[in-house]
């Protein structure tokens, strides 16, 4: 068996129910693509997600919501109300034919329906239950109000990121954020691994478990450099333009190309970087003394002002040729460089297209094939991750699915009636 084969059905057979809010479809969606049957569970009037921009038509249709296509790629809809009493019966079946359940929202909401998931574990012993939450289920914070960007913020990531110092060398330049809801990524990216542990874990014991997972907590995790240097070292990190942050000012890697565009030139100050960088302006045909006895010698009396010099002599190479050309001119000789790129950029991108990493999939009620990235990893051949579908419908499988677990279709028209889907 290949390795797509073996990825993309790692979790065959293996059934999830998703209740909540938007803060973990990112963990359904990666569920989704190793071969779990996702239910998403998002009432009548559906996912958050499904409000939430951009679209693809203008008038805002939930249906034609594109945040909510990306989260939800190859999950079922049922739209059944989860607090509601009668749908009670519907969730407990559900349940029982159940591997995970993975809730994710305010604590208190999340708490309250905790409760509910612990009788069902004691009906299905084998049942992995995952809750996401800003601050988890206890705590003095559990009940703090949080979004993406106030997480990145006081999880450290967001003092990390920012610019370089001002003119009079003060470090009071304002953090910025990375990119969009990057705090629900790495926290469910925690949750996927947490689950598939556990997984993993009732395969030996025949248990499953109870999953408690912070978003903060997990967010606090990713600052790079800044806990370990502060432990160690007592120092507090710098923010820095487009660079690691550190505790003191760094030189600058980003420079300037001749069609306006910034290429991320990365630098050991060794010798080989200094030839092949020499070598290249000798190509380039731009005058420069780096070969000269006088540089030489500013390198053995001032290596500080030789790298100065040394850097401006860069600059002048990236000016003379477009983001591209330095990008592919510069990796031929082995040095690690990029062009700053667009997101939209990658969509055509040789290698992307390559490996198969975006996938069209069909949207009917479009008229057609929208892109999503899908996969970050290949046997050489396939996809390791291939939806066979997109985003359902809302209620798209609701009858589908409750026909599954025994649910005639008077009981099917009672939970209609009762409005509890």
């Amino acid at each position: 068996m290949n390795t797509q084969a073996l990825l993309s059905s790692a979790l065959a057979g293996t059934i999830v129910l998703e209740c909540g809010d938007e803060r973990g479809e990112f963990a359904g969606v990666l569920l989704a693509g190793f071969g779990a049957e996702v239910i998403r569970l998002e009432g009548k009037h559906g996912s958050n997600s499904r409000r939430l921009g951009p679209f693809t038509t203008p008038d805002r249709n939930p249906e034609h919501s594109l945040c909510f296509s990306r989260y939800n790629l190859g999950k079922k809809s049922v739209s059944l109300e989860i607090e509601h009493p009668a749908a009670r019966e519907a969730l407990v079946r559900l349940a029982k034919q159940a591997d995970v359940i993975v809730d994710s929202g305010e604590a208190a909401t999340v708490a309250r329906r905790l409760e509910f998931y612990r009788e069902m574990q004691r009906a299905n012993p084998r049942l992995i239950v995952c809750t996401i939450t800003p601050f988890g289920l206890d705590g003095p914070y559990r009940d703090l109000k949080m979004t993406d960007l106030t997480h990145l913020a006081l999880g450290g990531v967001m003092a990390s990121c920012g610019y370089d110092p001002q003119a009079d060398g003060t470090y009071d330049t304002p953090p910025i954020a990375p990119e969009m809801w990057q705090a629900y990524h790495i926290a469910n990216e925690y949750a996927v691994i947490a689950i598939t542990a556990a997984l993993n874990f009732r395969e030996l014991t025949g248990e499953g478990d109870c999953i408690d997972l912070s978003i903060h907590e997990a967010v606090s995790t990713c600052t790079e450099v800044a806990i370990p240097t502060y432990i160690y070292n007592g120092a507090v990190v710098r923010r820095q333009t487009g660079r690691h942050a550190a505790e003191g000012r760094t030189r600058p890697w980003l420079r300037r190309t001749s069609d306006g565009r910034y290429v991320k030139a990365f630098l050991f100050w060794g010798g080989r970087d200094v030839r092949v960088i020499t070598e290249m302006l000798n190509e380039a045909g731009i005058e420069h003394d780096l070969e000269s006895e006088s540089y030489r010698e500013l390198h053995r009396r001032s290596p500080s002002e030789a790298q100065a010099h040394f850097s401006a002599m860069i600059d002048r190479l990236v000016a003379s040729m477009t983001a591209e050309e330095v990008f592919h001119r510069a990796q031929a000789k082995g040095l690690l460089w990029a062009s700053v790129r667009y997101p939209e950029e990658n969509i055509d991108d040789p290698h992307f297209q390559a490996r198969g990493t975006f996938q069209a999939i069909d949207h009917p009620e479009l008229g057609r094939a929208l892109s999503y990235p899908v996969s970050v990893a290949t046997d050489g051949k396939e996809r390791v991750t291939d939806f066979t579908r997109g985003a359902p419908r809302l209620g798209e499988h609701t009858l589908e699915v409750l026909a599954g677990v025994g649910f005639s279709a008077v009981e099917i028209a009672a939970l209609a009636a009762q409005g509890a889907i």
